[in-house]
């Protein structure tokens, strides 16, 4: 029981609180999904983001969003920005998975997986950027960028602190880590968890032309198509095209959200696992157009199709990526501090799950929250429950991204 005595705003995590302040390390995807679905339930709390605005940052380009990243939209958002997000996307792909040779000859078609007489998709593609201003939309001063997380520690009041690089400081109930892979709070919190490494990707983004578009192989404008060459390296691509104009879907269900204006595009991803790109100055700190000069050299004698979606990209728009697949981990015993999307399960984006599965974290989260904030539960219970769970998808989801749709032709020859 309680002791009544006990000021409300000290940090027990074993007392359930009604007065529950929770700082979330990172504005990505998973953190800004589980600050709206916090501030629905009247939970107090803020998104520290080390990123100078919205807009900076390589933060990919967009994403498929399958029926459990959904679900956790509509649970957490209100149901205008939901309806938002829905009308701003782009429809769920339609036709095969095909593989192709770098020449452009069919390896394999197979339906998608989830594309059945029963069970149909339901899934939309988004823009990432996007989304995210849709997920920031009247949070207002609860966003705060130029935050870069150092540490955490007990403060003299016995409630956790958040310190961050400019020196300021933040005492709440629970500090969550979803600043990403390279998570600082992970770091701290969890510091022999391990990783292993999947090779490099350049990623890539080309504006869709009807010039540009009738030299593309159809297949890559409207289903899941990949081509491959004899040495492993592999082209994906998937196009972007809204669903409704943007600025008319702001004005019928929320006039006040400015998103940044967005053209039809194909987004692409170049992967490749050859060792001499794994450190090399030239992949890391090339600027975008000399990545584009690597992804064109690397595509040069593939077939001209192919070689079209690199040599019409963005160039300005181009960057290195790292694939990275966590290994599991045992639950951590910190009471107050825990972990959501890459900051605990990074996977490989090789079955599109990454982003889907940090949006059911913060579902998750925040229905374990809502328990503590309603009296209905002990913090350091709805925590507990919320990391069992949550480890256990999260790293099935994580061997399961070792795992690719058809891997097995996707493996390079010998």
């Amino acid at each position: 029981m309680t002791d009544p005595g006990v000021p409300r705003d000290s940090h027990d995590p074993a007392r359930p609180a009604t007065n529950l302040r929770v700082l979330v390390i990172g504005g990505g995807i998973g953190g800004l999904c589980l600050a709206q679905g916090l501030r629905a339930e009247g939970i107090d709390v803020t998104v520290f983001d080390r990123a100078p605005s919205m807009t900076t940052g390589r933060q990919g380009y967009g994403f498929h969003i399958n029926e459990t990243g959904d679900a956790a939209l509509s649970a957490c958002l209100p149901t205008h920005l939901y309806e938002l997000y829905r009308a701003t996307a782009s429809p769920a792909a339609t036709g095969d998975f095909v593989l192709f040779t770098a020449g452009l000859r069919e390896i394999l078609r197979r339906p998608l997986p989830a594309q059945t007489v029963d069970r149909p998709r339901v899934g939309v593609g988004v823009n990432r950027q996007t989304l995210r201003e849709i997920l920031s939309a009247e949070l207002g001063d609860a966003i705060r960028y130029n935050s870069e997380f150092r540490r955490y520690d007990t403060g003299p009041a016995g409630r956790l602190r958040a310190h961050f690089a400019d020196g300021a400081g933040e005492d709440a109930d629970l500090i969550v880590g979803a600043d990403g892979a390279d998570s600082a709070v992970r770091g701290q919190l969890v510091p022999d968890a391990g990783f292993d490494d999947f090779g490099r990707s350049i990623y890539g983004r080309t504006p869709l032309t009807p010039a540009l578009t009738d030299r593309i192989p159809p297949d890559f404008l409207h289903g899941m198509a990949r081509a491959k060459d004899d040495r492993g390296r592999t082209l994906g691509a998937a196009r972007f095209t809204a669903i409704e104009p943007f600025p008319r879907a702001t004005a019928r269900l929320a006039p006040h959200v400015r998103l940044t204006a967005t053209g039809d595009y194909l987004r692409w991803t170049l992967s490749l696992r050859e060792e001499g790109l794994v450190g090399a100055r030239r992949f890391w700190g090339s600027t975008g157009p000399a990545l584009q000069a690597i992804a064109e050299d690397l595509v040069a004698t593939w077939h001209p199709g192919l070689r079209a979606i690199i040599d019409n990209a963005d160039a300005e728009a181009t960057y290195p990526f790292g694939i990275f697949c966590a290994r599991p981990v045992q639950r951590w015993s910190q009471p107050g501090v825990t972990l959501l999307g890459d900051a605990i399960h990074t996977m490989t984006p090789g079955r599109g799950e990454g982003a889907n599965t940090a949006l059911r974290d913060a579902a998750l989260l925040t229905a374990r929250l809502a328990d503590v904030a309603a009296g209905r539960s002990a913090l350091s219970t709805a925590i507990a429950a919320y990391e069992t769970e949550m480890l256990r998808y999260g790293f099935e989801a994580v061997e399961n991204s070792r795992r690719p749709y058809f891997a097995a032709p996707m493996k390079p020859r010998g």
